[in-house]
């Protein structure tokens, strides 16, 4: 079918207006931005042990210690990249985007359960149908999704930026400016591939709750199976790709190569779990 950039516009802003008004869309913005309040809190109660580390300090408390192994452990970093970005980048918004990237997948498909779902499962997508294309329905759905959640990210990304400038004693506004806009964009691109997918369980099911299962019952299932059966046999590892999570903290904090290879990752899955959603809500009956 034809895509029609006017029809998908009028839908993108459409889903934006009520994504703000949906209990899952303030529901995704409290789990995103109360846990960040308190992380926040947590990385300023430490500043100077923080500041400390990214000074270059060799010889570490305990508590400096620990710090560095909670970083470590999310990130799955070792020590000596773990010590180059305390000291290339503000501790505080690299600690805020490996703690905040972690929960990104389970955030984002909360926010974006419900794209055409309730709407097949009541019937009332066939309002629309004959004034637009399923197509441009799911992609402005998609877009519409996309957009409402970014602004929930690029809230997180200012809050980081303020938080930063006020603490760090060890990296100029410039700097972290340009860090903030870095951990905002890479939060968006760990998210895209997640709201692409959620379009796909929605049309595959036809009901908000069975989405949201779909959703976060394959997600675990491939952690699992990935992740913990990894600790078993290696080759098990291989599954982990079957979403783009091992790659996003790449988006930020990785090498230029490494930082590319995620971004390109990340639009493939994208375009891969859009193509899937529009190919089932052509051939579903409506």
């Amino acid at each position: 079918m034809k895509l029609d950039g006017r029809d998908i516009r009028l839908v993108a802003a459409f889903e934006l207006r009520q994504a703000f008004r949906s209990p899952q869309g303030v529901l995704a913005l409290c789990f995103l931005l109360l846990p960040l309040a308190w992380w926040m809190s947590k990385l300023a109660g430490n500043a100077e042990t923080i500041n400390d580390l990214a000074a270059g300090m060799t010889l570490m408390t305990p508590q400096q210690t620990f710090l560095l192994e909670v970083v470590k452990w999310f990130a799955d970093f070792d020590e000596e990249v773990l010590t180059r970005l305390l000291v290339d980048h503000s501790p505080f918004v690299t600690g805020l985007f490996a703690m905040t990237v972690f929960a990104v997948p389970f955030l984002t498909m909360v926010a974006s359960l419900d794209q055409n779902a309730t709407d097949i499962g009541t019937k009332g997508i066939r309002f629309f149908l004959p004034r637009i294309s399923r197509d441009n329905l799911l992609l402005g759905r998609f877009l519409g999704t996309l957009i409402f959640w970014s602004i929930g990210l690029a809230l997180a990304g200012v809050a980081a930026v303020v938080l930063a400038l006020v603490i760090d004693t060890n990296h100029g506004p410039a700097l972290i400016l340009l860090d903030g806009l870095w951990f905002t964009l890479g939060l968006i691109m760990a998210a895209l591939p997640f709201v692409a997918f959620m379009a796909l369980c929605s049309v595959t099911t036809g009901n908000p709750l069975l989405s949201i299962t779909m959703g976060l019952g394959a997600y675990l299932a491939v952690f699992l199976m990935g992740g913990l059966g990894g600790w078993f046999h290696e080759g098990l590892k291989v599954i982990r790709f079957v979403f783009p999570s091992p790659l996003r903290y790449d988006l930020m904090l990785g090498e230029p190569v490494e930082v590319i290879v995620a971004a390109v990752a990340m639009a493939v899955y994208t375009v891969a779990f859009l193509v899937g959603a529009c190919w089932i809500i052509r051939k579903r009956d409506l």
